[in-house]
């Protein structure tokens, strides 16, 4: 049997039906979804990168990179299935495809699996690393956690990648097809392999979407963020889902009992493609909330990364603020209303006729001035003897009026 395109003997070759090279039965829907979903996590990745790098105080990291070049590979992942489905016949059955075609299809049917798992891993490695921006990474038993799931990420991807490659001995027998010239191909046999890949996918999505659920529930935010997480969790949620079908499918081509490999390789296509794209997607998403008009104008996620303590950030700062002011707000005011004391009313305003300040103001005199005095007046008005006199209190002038008048004893 060939490497990708399992349980392919000569016996069963034997049993295929006569190809239809007139009329053959095929799916042609897939090109537009493919280019779709590929569109649209393309828009979503270059909104992050501009935001990250326009709009974020901490500028490009590690993460971005990371999940451009998990892009890249999607877009390869993408390219490969659409030339399997227009050029080699992923969209119909095996039997209708020509045999001259067979083993460029399980070399593109190679190349797309070591794209997707490329992808996949990155992407993933993109979330954990964006995990080690928000208030809680500063704890080291949270960073041993992402630093143990990102090495376990790598390494699962590492032994998918080796295993696809040591599969078949040498490599190229995994596209060879067998046939009345060719000896069957020596390839392990992949009834194994297959379900555990998957399986061991949707654990990978499994931790990347918990992760982040138990992260954030209780770290403070708007409405509008809690609403985005949210969101995003239901899409991881779609994300493992097709994890899930994609397993299934990946089950039904390893033990399928006619071969039909690209048959049964579309639906593959079909689910790694939404898998993979979507997965962009959800990665992204948290960093296109600056473009919308409800983004705070304060940071509450992101943890401020000169402090050496956690209380140093923003969200420590603010809530320990909020939390003053409202206890004494509570310490100051009484629940009970018999209990509210109630104030005396203020004594009425005392009048002072406009005579009265006529009399009070001390009486004008016009000095002769002097140069020396223009002089000092200049520094004085630009402000080189400091700020001018305050005016003189009139308090105990207004207190002699009252006594005068009665008001006071």
């Amino acid at each position: 049997m060939g490497g990708d395109f399992p349980n392919l003997t000569l016996e069963i070759l034997s049993q295929w039906p006569i190809r239809n090279a007139l009329d053959p039965v095929t799916r042609s829907w897939f090109p537009a979804y493919g280019a779709t979903l590929t569109i649209v996590a393309t828009l979503v990745v270059a909104a992050r990168i501009w935001s990250q790098f326009k709009r974020s105080t901490h500028g490009l990291g590690i993460d971005d990179a990371v999940a451009f070049a998990a892009w890249t590979f999607a877009v390869l992942f993408t390219t490969a299935c659409l030339i399997g489905v227009l050029e080699f016949g992923f969209d119909r059955h095996l039997w209708d495809v020509s045999s001259t075609l067979h083993s460029r299809a399980a070399l593109v049917e190679w190349l797309s699996e070591g794209a997707f798992i490329l992808s996949t891993c990155m992407t993933k490695v993109s979330v954990l690393c964006f995990y080690r921006r928000l208030e809680t990474s500063c704890s080291a038993a949270f960073k041993r956690i992402i630093h143990f799931f990102i090495t376990l990420t790598i390494l699962f991807s590492f032994a998918c990648l080796l295993t696809q490659v040591l599969l078949c001995h040498p490599t190229s027998q995994y596209w060879r097809i067998p046939n009345q010239t060719h000896p069957i191909p020596t390839c392990a046999s992949q009834h194994i392999y297959y379900p555990v890949q998957g399986l061991l996918t949707c654990m990978s999505t499994v931790y990347s979407i918990v992760i982040p659920v138990l992260v954030l529930r209780n770290l403070p935010m708007p409405q509008f963020q809690r609403t985005g997480l949210r969101v995003i969790s239901v899409l991881g949620l779609g994300v493992l889902a097709s994890g899930v079908v994609r397993t299934v499918f990946l089950f039904r081509l390893a033990h399928s009992p006619n071969g039909d490999a690209t048959w049964n390789g579309f639906n593959v296509f079909i689910w790694a493609q939404l898998e993979c794209h979507l997965a962009l997607i959800c990665a992204s998403l948290p960093f296109l909330q600056r473009y919308s008009s409800l983004y705070p104008s304060v940071p509450i996620v992101f943890a401020n990364p000169n402090g050496k303590d956690r209380h140093d950030s923003v969200i420590s700062r603010v809530s320990s603020s909020l939390s003053g002011r409202i206890k004494q707000l509570s310490s100051g005011r009484s629940n009970s209303v018999r209990n509210a004391p109630i104030s005396e009313p203020r004594p009425p305003a005392v009048e002072i006729p406009e005579w009265e300040f006529e009399t009070l103001e001390s009486p004008r005199r016009v000095y002769a001035s002097s140069p020396v005095d223009e002089f000092t007046y200049e520094r004085y008005v630009l402000g080189m003897y400091g700020p001018p006199a305050p005016p003189k209190d009139s308090r105990d002038v207004f207190d002699q009026y009252r006594r005068q008048h009665g008001e006071i004893v």
